[in-house]
């Protein structure tokens, strides 16, 4: 069988390869600084008559290649669309799209007849890839050993390192999904065996903030129901008396910080949706673990606020203890509306009292907590981001999540075009915020947790989030698969910190003149093309190493 039986491109990240459309935005060169990720694509299609070519591999060749990580590019479904939306997606269909990325070793790629697959090439070296442009030759090899495709890609490693330009970047954890899905004990060995996997790819795509539960979050739980426990604190309630044993949460926050996080958020200390009740805690009464708070109890009743006044001044000697108050937040709750900022700054006004400088941080859609003081750190959906015109930016976190479907809004959705995902990085810079939050790293739970669900094969949480809101990796069987959303969203990321970078050089006045000739404003408009990201990242890059090879003479 000769190699005119498979047609092959190289191809662009910010396009994602659909089976029965032949890509366009085609790549045979690029650039990239030292220390950051590069990606791109090899589109094959087998055109013969036979059902399908199984068992094919790839070789690598060339100076890049001990740096290349290829894996295969796997279709998953997609089964709920968002109830609105623009002309900016992949198609307006339910169907099955590329997302999962799934090592060789794990899997070999399988060419169906006339459809197009994907091999996903991240080139990356934590110690800085060799400063040059490099030739690397990729391969297409049959079951049999005959050469179906050869394709050659060029990459320029710039002599600029991309730093961390300081984004605080969480993207919530959801510890008893690892436990259900890994068959393990919540904050066991085997946990942290397995929970170090996904931390390395946590944080190995940008994120260096981690929700610490404190007792179990009060987060996507039915009202009246429970999360599998996940609570680090241990409580021990005699009498009206409280104490606490603070180790597993002194090694969980020492675990974090060894493997690469930088900011610990904590948990909320009262319900989603305003903070109207208690989170679930478990003490031991009387030598027996029961649940001594929960939905039942309201939040400013006294008894909590007697256990609050018992809890907090323990954590914060905890927290002096570890060193680590610069680089704390505290939740109260999460999205609360307007009509709970009474409840809300009656539960602000407590907490504060024994936290001191700790800044809260919550999700909001109204500024009046922010204008009020009720909020150190407003979190704003890229929705209603304007509406916090009058506020610090430079202070302020956003939040994108399944609300942000329609008006050319950037998410993650599975069916949404790659670049609509990645241009995140661009606006998080022109707009000047603090951080981006995320509520889904790994929900793989329903709506409410009432049930457990596969994320192979569920991708809306039982019908309630748009595919792909709920989760942007995949659990692997002793550790976490990527997938190609991970990596665009780290693409935008790193975007970000090469405008500041850039800023660095040239100042911040003439890097935002460029947004503004570029048609970048706000979180909707932002020319829709993948093509136009890609040449505006180029053309970051050649400015950044016009400036390095001019002070380097």
């Amino acid at each position: 069988m000769g190699k005119s039986m498979v047609e092959s491109k190289i191809v662009a990240s910010v396009e994602k390869i659909m089976p029965h459309i032949c890509p366009s935005i085609e790549e045979r060169e690029g650039s990239m600084l030292k220390y950051e990720r590069y990606n791109f694509q090899l589109a094959f299609c087998y055109q013969g008559e036979s059902r399908m070519l199984m068992s094919n591999k790839v070789q690598v060749s060339g100076t890049l290649a001990p740096y290349l990580e290829l894996r295969v590019v796997g279709l998953v479904p997609v089964t709920v669309l968002p109830p609105k939306m623009d002309d900016y997606y992949l198609s307006d269909t339910v169907g099955v799209f590329p997302d999962l990325l799934k090592p060789f070793d794990k899997a070999d790629l399988v060419l169906p007849c006339k459809q197009w697959r994907g091999v996903w090439v991240t080139v990356y070296a934590p110690e800085g890839l060799p400063v040059g442009t490099h030739e690397t030759t990729f391969t297409l090899i049959s079951e049999k050993g005959e050469t179906l495709a050869v394709l050659k890609h060029n990459l320029e490693i710039i002599d600029a390192p991309l730093v961390d330009g300081g984004l605080r970047l969480t993207n919530w954890v959801h510890y008893d999904c690892i436990a259900h899905t890994h068959g393990v004990r919540l904050f066991s060995r085997a946990f942290y065996k397995i929970f170090k996997e996904y931390l390395r790819v946590y944080t190995q795509g940008g994120y260096n903030m981690l929700m610490t539960p404190l007792f179990t979050p009060p987060l996507d739980t039915k009202i009246g129901g429970e999360r599998l426990t996940a609570q680090l604190v241990r409580v021990k309630k005699t009498g009206e008396q409280y104490t606490f044993d603070f180790q597993d949460l002194k090694r969980f926050i020492r675990f974090a910080l060894k493997n690469g996080i930088k900011y610990i958020e904590f948990s909320p200390l009262f319900t989603q949706w305003g903070g109207v009740a208690c989170p679930k805690i478990i003490a031991t009464v009387d030598g027996e673990e029961r649940r001594i708070f929960g939905w039942e109890t309201p939040s400013a009743s006294k008894e909590y606020m007697r256990f609050l006044d018992a809890f907090l001044p323990q954590l914060g000697l905890v927290i002096d203890e570890l060193g680590i108050r610069e680089s704390c937040y505290m939740h109260l709750t999460d999205e609360p509306g307007i009509d709970n900022i009474d409840a809300y700054e009656q539960c602000r006004n407590m907490v504060k009292r024994y936290i001191g400088n700790i800044p809260i941080m919550d999700a909001l859609g109204n500024p009046e907590f922010k204008e009020r003081g009720l909020v150190d750190v407003p979190v704003s959906g890229i929705t209603y981001f304007d509406k916090f015109a009058g506020c610090d930016t430079s202070k302020m976190f956003v939040y994108n999540c399944c609300t942000a479907f329609n008006n050319y809004y950037s998410n993650r959705f599975i069916n949404m075009p790659a670049q609509r995902t990645r241009v995140l990085g661009v606006q998080l810079y022109q707009t000047g915020v603090r951080g981006y939050l995320h509520w889904g790293f790994n929900f793989y739970n329903s709506a409410y947790s009432v049930e457990q669900i596969s994320p192979y094969s569920d991708t809306d949480s039982h019908g309630t989030f748009p595919s792909g809101d709920a989760f942007i990796v995949y659990p692997a069987p002793n550790g976490v698969y990527g997938s190609l959303r991970y990596e665009i969203c780290k693409e935008g990321f790193q975007d970000c910190n090469a405008l500041k970078l850039l800023e660095n050089y040239i100042g911040k006045d003439r890097v935002h003149d460029m947004l503004e000739k570029e048609g970048v404003c706000g979180y909707t408009k932002y020319p829709r093309d993948g093509r136009w990201l890609i040449n505006f990242r180029a053309k970051i890059n050649q400015m950044i190493k016009e400036y390095v090879v001019y002070h380097k003479k």
